[in-house]
């Protein structure tokens, strides 16, 4: 893990460097899938470089994919054992300094860093080039049972994201919810969270025709047909095949519109404010 880091021990990373790190990682990640059949598929900006530049996005430098909660839980269960030295799974049971709240899971590249930008720099945590694994559900057989899912799970760990990136000046209506944010925040503890996402997706129907971003992510707006996703098909990226959504049009003209035209150079976006490797690693 990369605690207290000394920049003077790592060199900058390019980013052509960072991406084949990061495709390495979701081949390890692949090869553990397919060991236990565990169903994953490529997702977001990482199926968009799929489809039309059968690798990344050529300015993108994170990988995600997605897991059906059954799948996601199985491979929780299983990546421990399975995971070469260099790599590291981090959640918030694994990593008690991880607080990036919205992604439940990511690997992780030991000897590496990829500080993100916009969002607080934490060294206490693992650090590397990382994938991001996020689970989905079904939805209940209510639709305003979801929302009820949503609202809760959604204020818990927005209530972890606002602390984490307070402002420095608040106004006092400000003052007063960050209060609240506290009070939310010393209350569910990392157990205590997971015990109340976990009764609350005990309300989901695993026979649904649909799906949505995991209640333990803040995504709450994107719905999609289970039958847009399965059964899963094959696409190329970087020079490898991995599961995709058999109708990844729909699931990403959902999500991004005319996902197939390059946006303009001022919108083409960066998560990272830093990129390095340790020397001589």
């Amino acid at each position: 893990m990369n605690n207290n880091t000394n920049y003077s021990n790592y060199e900058d990373l390019g980013l052509r460097d960072a991406q084949l790190i990061m495709a390495s990682i979701l081949k390890d990640v692949k090869r553990i899938c397919d060991k236990h059949n565990i169903r994953y598929f490529l997702d977001a900006g990482t199926l968009i470089g799929a489809v039309r530049h059968k690798g990344f996005i050529p300015w993108d430098d994170d990988i995600d994919i997605g897991m059906l909660r059954e799948d996601y839980n199985e491979f929780l269960s299983v990546v421990k054992n399975e995971l070469p030295d260099h790599l590291f799974l981090q959640t918030h049971e694994n990593d008690p300094n991880y607080d990036i709240y919205q992604v439940p899971c990511k690997i992780r590249y030991n000897n590496t860093l990829f500080i993100e930008d916009k969002i607080a720099e934490n060294e206490k945590m693992h650090n590397g080039l990382f994938i991001d694994i996020i689970p989905y559900d079904s939805l209940p057989k209510k639709r305003w049972v979801y929302n009820i899912q949503r609202k809760i799970s959604n204020f818990v760990l927005r209530s972890f994201i606002r602390i984490r990136e307070k402002p420095e000046k608040l106004t006092l209506k400000n003052k007063i919810t960050y209060f609240v944010y506290n009070i939310v925040s010393s209350i569910f503890t990392t157990k205590r969270r997971q015990k109340l996402f976990d009764f609350l997706v005990k309300w989901n129907d695993k026979d649904s025709e649909c799906m949505g971003y995991g209640l333990d992510t803040v995504w709450s707006q994107y719905i999609y047909k289970k039958e847009d996703f399965f059964d899963l098909i094959k696409v190329e990226f970087e020079g490898d095949y991995f599961n995709a959504p058999r109708n990844y049009d729909a699931v990403l003209t959902q999500l991004y519109g005319d996902y197939m035209t390059l946006p303009k150079e001022e919108d083409r976006v960066w998560h990272a404010r830093i990129i390095k490797k340790l020397k001589n690693a």
